[in-house]
């Protein structure tokens, strides 16, 4: 569900957004040109981006260094230029963020120098992308993005602007945001207007991605066919991206198996893919374990891709994985780890919804659309829609706090009303322990005097003989636990005790207030708390109802549920709690 590195990384480069060549003798013919005439700068400018492209970082450092070099020689600046922007890129790819950030801000520096607004508008381009992918800041991001949007807009640009606008769906995708639809139609749009490819790839497949995340898969399903399609026949880079949108479309629709498949598909795709399409194949494979309740194995994979994330220095995804973590170790309770990761994953995640930085992308975004609108409608109208557009947001924050307010109230409820079930429980347990000795106590010093209740006093059962045949009764519930067979009836039982039902069902009644159904499921349920209160026990609980005598897992919930105030697995798993906490 996740943005990653590959549009980012692929869009941003906005000068050079060049497919990847599939016919091998034209880096052969640019090989032989270098050999020729080794300060050849266009042939230095097309390897550099070639094994950019290719993922080959360390290739594309060596020429640009070169170069550099060559450049020293020339005092050519726009060489340097090429040289700081290739150099960059790479070493942010590749995990040199600190040379990297120092090498794009040189190329900001110069290219604002030399006033050349195309190679400009990839510096803020690359800057953006430097924002989302080590520092996390999306809202910086933006702001990037916003200026090298503007500047595309004022130069003419076109496929700058197009691709540019991508990258701010992208954007928005990884901030969860929906408002970022308009965005990639607008590329998608724009690229068939230029009857561009990549553009059309890449709005595509941005499309695709916030229509998944808007829920409107067959939407989406149309998009990313079409971007599959042209990823293909062109062999654009980093084809696992595609995949995981594959495997969530098909995870969100409960195929499990296939979508397993492309998210192993996309994690072969190591050599060929940016890190965090990587690291999200590790995500979403583990998400579809945990929907099969293999939290062990998801556990795995989630530190795999963390692994990732750190080695290669790229924080998109971050904070989902450490999220991930910590709902997984919640549902092995382990609370101890779950706890551990959340408290990462807030603070991973407070950096992304700083006030300040909400202020800022707020103000830029404003002024994105207005000047987007400035030659499209009347003055008059921009104003009602700019004041729609607050209202819009103001009602999206408003809604997004009831929201959050809703679900703490909600999990505060749910886990006060658990304390208040296990105190009601035990309580009810205490209670009818004693009232259970206080009746054996009074059965036995008083069984045999007193007249019998009114309303049997002219029947032959003496009190002598209903004591008698109750203790038989309990001996066989308790001793001989008779209540486990699912077909016993008050027949049975009156053949057992050598009795008949009326008087069974007289001396059940007298003894215990219950009825016969009511007395027997109350031994069923008191052996249930037993089992259940013991953590070393780990039957089924469609075992345990079945041994206990009831012929359905349901009335066993639902009986269970009413006597002790919780399901028989809530009860287990706060028993199961409670010894960890010990």
């Amino acid at each position: 569900m996740k943005i990653t590195y590959l549009l980012l990384v692929l869009f941003l480069w906005t000068p050079f957004c060049t497919k990847a060549q599939k016919k091998p003798f034209i880096i052969e013919k640019q090989l032989e040109v270098i050999k020729k005439e080794p300060e050849n700068s266009n042939a230095l400018k097309f390897l550099c981006q070639y094994y950019l492209n290719k993922g080959e970082f360390s290739k594309t450092i060596t020429y640009a260094e070169y170069m550099k070099n060559i450049a020293d020689k020339s005092k050519n600046p726009s060489l340097y230029l090429y040289s700081y922007l290739f150099q960059g890129q790479a070493q942010m790819m590749s995990g040199r963020e600190k040379v990297a950030k120092k090498n794009l801000n040189l190329a900001l520096e110069l290219a604002t120098k030399l006033h050349n607004d195309s190679l400009l508008c990839s510096v803020y381009g690359n800057l953006g992308l430097y924002a989302a992918n080590i520092d996390t800041d999306y809202y910086r991001a933006i702001q990037w993005l916003y200026k090298g949007i503007t500047l595309a807009q004022q130069n003419k640009y076109q496929e700058q602007y197009a691709i540019l606008l991508a990258n701010l769906a992208n954007i928005y995708y990884l901030k969860k945001d929906k408002a970022g639809i308009k965005y990639a139609l607008e590329s998608y749009e724009l690229g068939h207007r230029l009857n561009d490819p990549y553009i059309i790839y890449t709005g595509a497949i941005n499309t695709a991605y916030l229509y998944f995340l808007m829920k409107q898969n067959e939407e989406a399903i149309k998009y990313i066919h079409e971007a599959e399609k042209l990823m293909l026949e062109n062999d654009f880079y980093d084809q696992a991206h595609t995949y995981n949108l594959f495997g969530n479309i098909l995870c969100d629709s409960g195929e499990y198996v296939q979508a397993i498949e492309y998210y192993k598909k996309a994690m072969k795709d190591k050599q060929a893919a940016q890190t965090s399409s990587i690291v999200y194949a590790h995500l979403g494979y583990a998400r579809v374990l945990m929907k099969e309740k293999n939290y062990e194995e998801a556990i795995l994979l989630l530190k795999q891709g963390l692994a990732i994330s750190y080695a290669r220095a790229n924080a998109i995804h971050r904070n989902a994985l450490y999220e991930t973590l910590s709902t997984c170790y919640e549902q092995l309770h382990q609370y101890h780890n779950a706890l551990n990761y959340y408290k990462v994953f807030r603070l991973e995640n407070d950096s992304l919804f700083n006030k300040d930085k909400e202020r800022d992308l707020s103000e830029m975004r404003f002024k994105y659309d207005t000047e987007r609108q400035e030659n499209m409608i009347k003055q008059s109208k921009l104003d009602v829609m700019q004041k729609e557009q607050r209202i819009q947001q103001q009602t999206f924050i408003l809604i997004i706090i009831f929201i959050v307010l809703g679900l703490l109230y909600y999990l505060y409820q749910r886990k006060n009303k658990l304390y208040v079930s296990i105190v009601k429980q035990n309580q009810e347990a205490i209670k009818r322990e004693t009232e259970l000795n206080r009746r054996i106590r009074e059965l036995e010093q008083n069984g045999k005097s007193g007249n019998a209740p009114e309303k049997y006093a002219g029947s032959s059962l003496t009190d002598e003989k209903s004591l008698e045949l109750f203790r038989a009764l309990e001996r066989a519930m308790r001793e001989e636990k008779i209540y486990k067979d699912n077909s016993i009836t008050k027949d049975k039982i009156a053949d057992l005790l050598g009795t008949n039902r009326t008087y069974l069902s007289r001396i059940i009644n007298e003894q215990s207030k219950q009825s016969f159904t009511h007395y027997v499921n109350s031994f069923r349920i008191e052996e249930a708390i037993r089992l259940l209160s013991n953590p070393q026990n780990d039957t089924p609980l469609k075992a345990i109802s079945a041994d206990l005598g009831f012929n359905s897992i349901s009335t066993f919930y639902n009986l269970f549920q009413s006597v002790v105030g919780m399901t028989p697995s809530q009860y287990r798993n706060k028993v199961l709690e409670l010894q960890k906490q010990q």
